[in-house]
């Protein structure tokens, strides 16, 4: 007997990240480049290292509050007004997470019942295994190349019916790098209101922004207070992927269940890494704004690179450290693009589709990696499309 009967039907039908099976694919081969990593190649830095050596030393190894350290949350919440425009007290609408992929899947868990339909925008970041997984149906709408991968509000005022209950909107957008503007989330959170609704707001490339462009939280709107979660977290701003902070600002009730959960989940969040997030937050963000002048130098050589070759078209992207290249001129899905850049030119990319249906005819190519492997995978990419051509 196995056990592969008696696995749940919940957890078992979930599918396997399109994005980790990349990544496996890519480890096997030798001296690949790998450009689908969405991570920051850069070290977290120095004085945020520090910070949790000395936080080792002060004895921060015993179960954190559930919630988060009551100081941390108050910095949070002097940032969030700061930066975001979002009022929030810290005592009872702030929580610190797990990563802000702790905020999606809680926002899921408490949120759906079987049946209630999420609107989420394709070609966008993979939101359908958490909706499935409590029983949720993900209703699409499209963001179109033609209008830069912005959505328009006229489509997701087409999607929402009486069994909608949550829209997700993520801006910046992994993998398209678009930024939603004021008049598109002021239309969307009027829609929210007029249907009595939640927004999922997933903002954590909130910092990563280029050409003057400025990134807004549909959650500092009036009247959009109780009805938005906002996720954010430390990964991408300052390098951090690895020390799992994120944080939610919400309603109380919603925060109350997540804080109900987290004892029955892992009890709480890293007392270290936690002790690592508020020196981040409180420091000067000199390092936030180095490490987005190196990401933009690096946008213009992949822009640059990527529509010099012939039958890729790209458009620049005005945040995130993604391009999200047109590659529908070779005839190949792109998955098989991909798969065969990978395995015939050693360069990795993430296959549009992995995004939704509307990401097929793209790849995703990050430029979070050095000057040399950038210029070194768009050189393979090069050869390997022109060798599909003859």
């Amino acid at each position: 007997m196995t056990i592969t009967k008696h696995l749940s039907d919940r957890t078992h039908e979930v599918e396997w990240s399109g994005i980790r099976i990349m990544f496996a694919l890519a480890d096997e081969i030798p001296d690949v480049v790998n450009l689908g990593i969405g991570q920051p190649d850069f070290d977290t830095p120095e004085f945020i290292r520090d910070s949790a050596k000395l936080a080792f030393d002060d004895g921060y190894t015993r179960y954190p509050p559930a919630k988060g350290f009551a100081d941390l949350r108050q910095a949070i919440a002097r940032k969030l007004e700061r930066e975001n425009n979002i009022i929030a007290d810290p005592a009872t609408e702030i929580f610190v997470a797990v990563g802000a992929m702790q905020v999606i899947f809680n926002t899921c868990l408490h949120l759906l019942n079987t049946g209630d339909e999420v609107v989420v925008v394709d070609p966008g970041y993979d939101y359908y295994s958490q909706i499935r997984l409590f029983g949720g149906v993900p209703v699409t709408v499209p963001s179109r190349e033609s209008n830069r991968f912005k959505v328009d509000p006229a489509d997701i005022k087409a999607a929402i019916t009486n069994k909608t209950k949550l829209i997700i909107i993520n801006s910046p957008s992994n993998p398209t790098g678009a930024i939603f503007d004021e008049e598109i989330l002021r239309e969307i959170a009027r829609m929210v209101m007029e249907h009595d609704l939640i927004v999922l707001s997933d903002e954590p490339y909130e910092h990563i922004l280029f050409d003057g462009h400025q990134h807004i939280s549909i959650g500092s709107f009036e009247g959009m207070a109780e009805r938005t979660i906002s996720a954010f977290t430390l990964s991408k701003s300052y390098a951090m992927t690895g020390w799992r902070v994120g944080y939610a600002a919400a309603p109380p009730a919603f925060i109350d269940e997540m804080e109900k959960l987290m004892e029955h989940m892992v009890s709480g969040v890293a007392a270290v890494a936690q002790r690592a997030a508020l020196s981040a937050i409180e420091a000067p963000q000199d390092c936030v704004r180095d490490m987005v002048a190196t990401y933009d130098k690096r946008r213009q050589i992949v822009y640059e690179g990527l529509n010099a070759i012939d039958g890729i078209e790209c458009l620049k992207p005005e945040s995130t450290f993604y391009a999200f290249p047109n590659i529908k001129s070779f005839g190949r899905s792109s998955w098989e693009l991909a798969k065969y850049l990978v395995k015939e030119h050693r360069v990795a990319v993430v296959p549009g589709s992995i995004f939704g249906k509307g990401g097929e005819g793209y790849v995703r190519l990050s430029f979070a990696a050095s000057i040399e492997q950038l210029q070194e995978g768009l050189a393979r990419i090069k050869r390997g499309v022109e060798t599909l051509k003859t």
